[in-house]
């Protein structure tokens, strides 16, 4: 089955409407957390253990999605995970037990963000050449910040009028209207005429100058490495580490910063505005992702960005008004933002195209790993120690490790991807 339009930018649209259903809803769960703790005597660590299981089941089923996708493309996939978020969500409503919220936002929401991001990422990385894969994957993330933005105040303010209860109801009814440009448009994921990394039209234009691609042509992963060889590469894991420690950060961020500002004296309205003051800086810097990317280069870009997280994450544990959250929320969101479409667009180009699903799957995994440890840790931290001090600092601690694996782990093959995306950018300017 095939996408009904040939333009990539069509799959775009329409994953980045999906991303602010699948993600918008399962990032609002910080606005959830205090009112669920109040009124069911729960811990904080023991509500944010939703989430932490949330990103587990997300993660290992995007692997087996990645790989249904490699073989079937992503339409049936995602019709999957839209009427499970969509039923999840709405179930919701009914809880009155710590088990049925595991099971129906850690489970069924899980499955549903599993359902749509390794598909679409990977479907997009194969539609796109080198040097517009960045810009193709950050336009659609930007649909994951768009639905933070909109869904957690919009949330917190239902849960102020009519309950948390109504909230969830709310979140259902967009999971399925958000999931249905996906599953009309979402078709094979068979790669478009960018699956090859350099366009014929950029490498014609090489040529009339005598600019050689043959460095760019001889990338080993150019043909398509298996899932096994390209886990043999020091590339592979720095991808998965990088994942690792971001999805540690942002996750903890997302549940916990709401409630940690309001421990501090800021209202719960202002609080929650945290994370949608975030989308100011998450926006910008899922666009301008591409435009760094092919300046500095994917390794020189990550490691900035991770440094950039590194700095935020560790300010946090200084507390301030709510101008000094919002500053910090809006610094850290730019580097995440702009980190994630690095990682996912320097995968073609280190890997090939031949198993992307899957390999995309597995970075998935890694970052459900960090999303795993960092909402519960957070949430340990602060039960034990009445505090959130430590945890900033131990996450921080995190960050710097994975800017050090983006340093000295796979960097022959990091460069090589490197300079294909400088060809690219070499090329384009001729034309």
């Amino acid at each position: 089955m095939r996408v009904r339009s040939t333009n990539p930018w069509v799959l775009v649209a329409s994953a980045f409407v999906l991303f602010i259903g699948s993600f918008g809803t399962q990032l609002s769960f910080g606005v959830f957390l205090k009112p669920l703790a109040e009124e069911f005597g729960w811990a904080r660590a023991t509500v944010a253990g939703a989430m932490s299981l949330l990103m587990g089941v997300s993660g290992f089923s995007g692997v087996l999605m990645g790989r249904l996708t490699d073989r079937h493309g992503p339409r049936g996939v995602v019709i999957f995970g839209m009427l499970v978020g969509t039923a999840s969500y709405v179930l919701l409503r009914g809880m009155d037990s710590l088990w049925e919220l595991y099971l129906l936002y850690g489970v069924g929401a899980g499955l549903y963000t599993g359902s749509t991001y390794s598909p679409l990422v990977a479907t997009l990385s194969k539609r796109f050449d080198v040097g517009r894969r960045t810009l193709g994957i950050g336009v659609a993330l930007v649909g994951i910040v768009a639905g933070q933005m909109v869904l957690s105040p919009v949330s917190a303010w239902i849960i102020d009028a009519a309950g948390w209860r109504t909230a969830w109801l709310v979140l259902g009814a967009v999971a399925f209207v958000c999931g249905l440009p996906a599953v009309t448009l979402a078709g094979s994921a068979s790669a478009g005429s960018g699956s090859g990394g350099i366009s014929g039209q950029a490498d014609g234009r090489l040529k009339s100058t005598g600019v050689s691609t043959s460095s760019a042509r001889s990338n080993p992963a150019a043909p398509g490495m298996t899932v096994r060889e390209a886990a043999r590469t020091g590339a592979f894991w720095m991808l998965m580490v990088t994942g690792f420690v971001l999805a540690v950060g942002f996750y903890a961020f997302t549940a916990h910063i709401v409630p940690y500002a309001t421990d501090v004296g800021i209202a719960s309205g202002l609080a929650a505005l945290i994370l949608t003051v975030s989308s100011v800086g998450g926006i910008p810097g899922t666009l301008l992702a591409s435009p760094l990317a092919l300046r500095i280069g994917y390794r020189r870009a990550l490691i900035v960005l991770t440094a950039l997280s590194t700095v935020a994450c560790f300010l946090f544990m200084f507390r301030g008004g709510v101008w000094w959250f919002y500053l910090l929320a809006i610094g850290f969101s730019f580097s995440f933002s702009a980190a994630v479409p690095v990682r996912m667009a320097i995968a073609p180009p280190l890997f090939g195209t031949r198993a992307i699903g899957t390999i995309i799957g597995l970075s998935a995994l890694a970052f459900s790993l960090g999303g795993i440890v960092g909402p519960f840790a957070a949430g340990l931290i602060f039960d034990r120690t009445g505090s959130y001090s430590l945890a900033f600092v131990l996450f921080a601690f995190l960050l710097a490790v994975g800017m050090l694996t983006v340093i000295f782990l796979g960097a022959k093959r990091t460069k090589q991807a490197d300079k294909e995306a400088l060809i690219w950018r070499a090329a384009n300017r001729l034309g």
